[in-house]
C-alpha cells in the first residue's frame, strides 16, 4: 500500500504480527456487505454456514476456500461561461438494483431543496436548497478504525486483561430462526472498545474492531439534516461541526458566489501509535477523543478559481503530521490528477464540461504505462502487434475502442497477476494485497528495485513484454483476429442485478434484472467503472450525477441509474439506464412552474 506521507508502520510491543489469522476480518468484512440471495447459499446446512464468510474485493460473498470513491468539484464563478457558480458531485458505490440513491425534491414552508439521498436516510446529502449546493466524497484522512487484539483467560474466555485485570466482555446472546433447522443462538460479544469479530482458544486471544461509527454523535451522515439547511458559508461550517461519520470532502457553492472545500468527519487521536496496525486491547493503546474540526483542512475561494476531491491523498504541503496525525492510506490519486489538469484548463467552465468531465474516459494509469511501453520493442509477433495498438492510442478508455478492451485485458489478467508473482513469490500472501494498490503497483513498475533482481529495468521490460503478448492472444481468442472490431464494450458491460433475482431463476432475472449495455472507463477513470476481474461486468462506479447551475437552478442536470423506481412494473425501473450508459443526463427542475410543465402524475397520500 502506497502511505502518504511515506511512514514505517508502528509494530505494538506483545503482538505478532505474524501469528493474527489471515481471515481475521472476515466477519467483519461480512457486516459492510449488500445482501445477496443465491441457492447455494441459502441451501447451505448450518454446519456449513460459517463457510460463507468470504468476501471478494468486488463486494461479493462467495464460499470460503473494498473498492469506493466519489469526484467532487465547484467551480467560482469568475472561471464560467456565465459568472455563477458551478457544482457537480458522483459518488461511486456498488450498482444495485433499486439505485441506491434517489433523486428527490423536499419543499415544505421555510425550506425547498433538491438533490439526492439513500433512501433509508431522511433528507438531502448532494444537491442544493435555492441558496447553497453542496457534494460530497469521502475523505480518507481520518483513521476511523482499530483492530484490537486481546488475551483472554484460559478460565474464562469472555474475560480479557486491560491494565493488569480480568474484565468481563458485555455478551448478549442472539436467538434466531432458521428454515428447516433448530433455531439457533449466537453470543455476541463486546470488549471496551467494540464488538469480537475473532477469537481463539489456542493461544487464548480474541480481537476486535473499535470504530468512529460506533462512538455516541456519530449517526452516519446524520449531520446532512442540518448542513442541507446551510444558506451561507458560515452556516454551512458549523453544520460540518457536527458531522461524525463517515469522513468526508464537502465542496460547498452559492449564489453570492462563494466556493469553498471543507473536509469533516470525527477523528480519533492517538498520541503513541499510527493507526496501521493491530495494537494490544490491554489500555496500553487509547483513543485520546477527536481531533478538534476547527483544525481539519479547508479552503476557500482559492486562487485556482476551483475546488475539487477524489479520495486520494489532499492534505495541504505544510500539514503538521506531528501534531495533528490524520491517516495515510488514500485511494489512486489518478482522477484528482485528471479532474486538477481538466479545470486548470478550462477558462470558461460549464454545465455541460462538467457533465463531459464526469463522464471523462481517460486512464491516467495507461498514460505512464504507454509512456515506458513507447521505449520498448519485441521480436515476438504477438508482442510486437500489440505495442503498435497501444502505440496508436489516446488512453481514453471508450465502449467502442479496441485498444482499450487490449490495455484493460493486460492489466488486469496478465500485467497485475505477473509482476504479483515476481514480487511476491508466496502464494498464500499474494491474496493478501488482491485487487492491489494501483499506485504501488505503478510505481514498482516505474521504478523498478533490486526485489526483480540485478538487472531491474531488464527483468521489468521482459515481465511488460511477455505478458502483453499474452493479453493479446487472449483478445484474439475472445474478439477473433480482426484486431479492427475488437471493443471494449463487447466484455466491460453494466450489471444491475436484483438481489433476489440469482435466486429466482431465469424468469424472474428478465423481470428484474436491468439488461447489460456495453460501458467505457475503468477503476482509475472519472467515469468510474470498476469491473470483477473475471468477467468485466461493471459492478461499481456512479449510478448518481449531479450538476448545479448555481443561482439558475432549472439549468441544473442530474442522472440516477437504473431508475427512480424500485418497482418492477413501473416504466421508471430502469429507464435511465440506457441514457446513463451514454453518459447522458435529465434536467433537475427547481422552480414550481418548470416542474408544473413538466408533471407526468402527481401522487397525493392523505392521512387516515
Amino acid at each position: 500500500m502506497n502511505l502518504e506521507p511515506p511512514t514505517t508502520p508502528h509494530f505494538a510491543d506483545g503482538i505478532d504480527l505474524g501469528s493474527i489469522p489471515f481471515g481475521v476480518l472476515d466477519v467483519y468484512r461480512l457486516a459492510i456487505t449488500p445482501v445477496t440471495f443465491s441457492h447455494d447459499r441459502l441451501g447451505a446446512s448450518v454446519e456449513q454456514a460459517w463457510e460463507w464468510t468470504n468476501v471478494t474485493p468486488q463486494g461479493e460473498v462467495s464460499r470460503a476456500a473494498r473498492p469506493q470513491g466519489s469526484n467532487n468539484w465547484a467551480v467560482h464563478g469568475s472561471r464560467t461561461s456565465t459568472g455563477r457558480p458551478v457544482l457537480a458531485n458522483d459518488p461511486h458505490r456498488l450498482h444495485s438494483v433499486p439505485s441506491l440513491r434517489y433523486v428527490i425534491h423536499l419543499t415544505a414552508p421555510g425550506f425547498d431543496a433538491i438533490g439526492a439521498v439513500e433512501p433509508t436516510f431522511p433528507g438531502i446529502t448532494i444537491g442544493h436548497n435555492g441558496d447553497a449546493a453542496f457534494g460530497l466524497t469521502l475523505f480518507l484522512g481520518p483513521d476511523q478504525e482499530d483492530v484490537y487484539v486481546y488475551e483472554t483467560s484460559p478460565e474464562n474466555p469472555n474475560t480479557y486483561k486491560y491494565q493488569g485485570a480480568w474484565e468481563a466482555m458485555h455478551v448478549i446472546d442472539e436467538t434466531f430462526s432458521i428454515k428447516n433447522a433448530p433455531s439457533q443462538t449466537l453470543a455476541l460479544k463486546f470488549t471496551r472498545h467494540g464488538p469480537v469479530v475473532d477469537e481463539h482458544r489456542t493461544p487464548h486471544r480474541a480481537f476486535a474492531i473499535r470504530s468512529v461509527w460506533s462512538e455516541p454523535g456519530t449517526a452516519p451522515y446524520g449531520a446532512s439534516l442540518v448542513s442541507m439547511r446551510a444558506r451561507t458559508f458560515d452556516q454551512f461550517v458549523g453544520a460540518m461541526r457536527r458531522w461524525g461519520a463517515p469522513a468526508v470532502n464537502q465542496v460547498y457553492a452559492d449564489r453570492h458566489g462563494d466556493i469553498a472545500w471543507i473536509t469533516a468527519g470525527f477523528s480519533p487521536v492517538r498520541k503513541n501509535w499510527d493507526g496501521l496496525l493491530p495494537v494490544p486491547g490491554d489500555g496500553r493503546y487509547e483513543w485520546d477523543g477527536f481531533l478538534d474540526p476547527e483544525l481539519l483542512p479547508r479552503l476557500r475561494n482559492p486562487p485556482s478559481g476551483f475546488v475539487a476531491s477524489a479520495n486520494a491523498m489532499n492534505l495541504p504541503p505544510d500539514w503538521n503530521h506531528a501534531e495533528c496525525q490524520l491517516g495515510y492510506e488514500w485511494d489512486d490519486p489518478s482522477r484528482a490528477v485528471r479532474i486538477k489538469e481538466a479545470l486548470t484548463a478550462d477558462a470558461w467552465h460549464s454545465v455541460a464540461a462538467s457533465c463531459a468531465l464526469q463522464t471523462d474516459v481517460l486512464s491516467i494509469p495507461a498514460r505512464r504505462l504507454s509512456a515506458i511501453l513507447q521505449r520498448l520493442h519485441s521480436d515476438g509477433a504477438d508482442a510486437r502487434r500489440a505495442l503498435a495498438i497501444l502505440g496508436g492510442w489516446d488512453q481514453r478508455v471508450l465502449a467502442d475502442s479496441g485498444p482499450a478492451a487490449l490495455y484493460e485485458t493486460w492489466w488486469s489478467h496478465y500485467l497485475k497477476p505477473a509482476l504479483f508473482e515476481r514480487l511476491v513469490p508466496d502464494a498464500a500472501l499474494r491474496n493478501l494485497i488482491l485487487p492491489g494498490d494501483i499506485e504501488s503497483i505503478l510505481r514498482s513498475i516505474e521504478d523498478p528495485g533490486p526485489r526483480l533482481g540485478a538487472s531491474p529495468a531488464r527483468a521489468r521490460d521482459e515481465l511488460l513484454i511477455a505478458s502483453l503478448a499474452k493479453a493479446f492472444r487472449h483478445c484474439v481468442s475472445t474478439m477473433g483476429a480482426d484486431t479492427a472490431s475488437w471493443s471494449w464494450g463487447r466484455m466491460h458491460r453494466s450489471h444491475f442485478e436484483h438481489a433476489l433475482s440469482s435466486y429466482l431463476g431465469s424468469s424472474s432475472r428478465t423481470l428484474l434484472d436491468v439488461p447489460a449495455l456495453p460501458l467505457g472507463g475503468s477503476d482509475s477513470t472519472l467515469m468510474k467503472a470498476a469491473y470483477r476481474p473475471n468477467d468485466f461486468k461493471v459492478v461499481m462506479g456512479a449510478s448518481v450525477r449531479i450538476v448545479v447551475d448555481v443561482g439558475d437552478w432549472d439549468k441544473s442536470v442530474c442522472m440516477n441509474a437504473p431508475g427512480q423506481s424500485g418497482d418492477p412494473r413501473s416504466p421508471h425501473y430502469a429507464d435511465l439506464a440506457s441514457i446513463w450508459a451514454r453518459g447522458e443526463y435529465v434536467p433537475m427542475l427547481y422552480s414550481r412552474g418548470a416542474i408544473d410543465r413538466e408533471t407526468e402524475a402527481c401522487i397525493v397520500l392523505t392521512p387516515v
